[in-house]
């Protein structure tokens, strides 16, 4: 089972805040800054569904059926950051639907203006992304 490299939320903040203040010095950096760390964010994010989408594969094929959160954690599938059923990591809120022969998780920013919002299905491995509300698989995929 892979697991997602994690970096620590205040060394991208701290990458953030050195590549702008190397870049110039100018008030309009803040702006620059919070951009950075919301496309930090969203990468994260891409890459927990990646995983998650990875996991219920594997639950599927270990055990014949997809799983919710909890029932990933429980398995071996996933850690116990995911053991809640609607997880939050970096920024984003985790929700899922699951029965045995299928599911879709969002992902959701917790700040409604700071991000992007994500869907995965069973489907299809395509994120598909909607940048002011919640998503579906009818949103266009990355």
């Amino acid at each position: 089972m892979s697991h997602p490299i994690r970096i620590p939320r205040w060394a991208l903040l701290g990458m953030a805040l050195f590549v702008c203040s190397c870049s110039s010095s100018a008030p309009g950096n803040r702006g620059t800054l919070l951009k950075a760390v919301e496309a930090a964010d969203e990468t994260a994010t891409i890459q927990t569904l990646r995983t998650i989408f990875s996991a219920e594969t594997q639950a599927k094929a270990i055990r014949g059926s997809y799983a919710d959160f909890p029932g990933l954690v429980d398995g071996g599938f996933l850690d116990a950051r995911f053991s809640k059923a609607t997880p939050t990591m970096r920024g984003y809120r985790f929700s899922m639907s699951a029965s045995a022969g299928e599911f879709s998780i969002n992902a959701d920013p917790i700040e409604p203006a700071s991000g992007r919002h994500f869907y995965i299905d069973s489907n299809d491995e395509a994120i598909h992304v909607n940048p002011t509300a919640g998503t579906s698989k009818s949103d266009p995929a990355l």
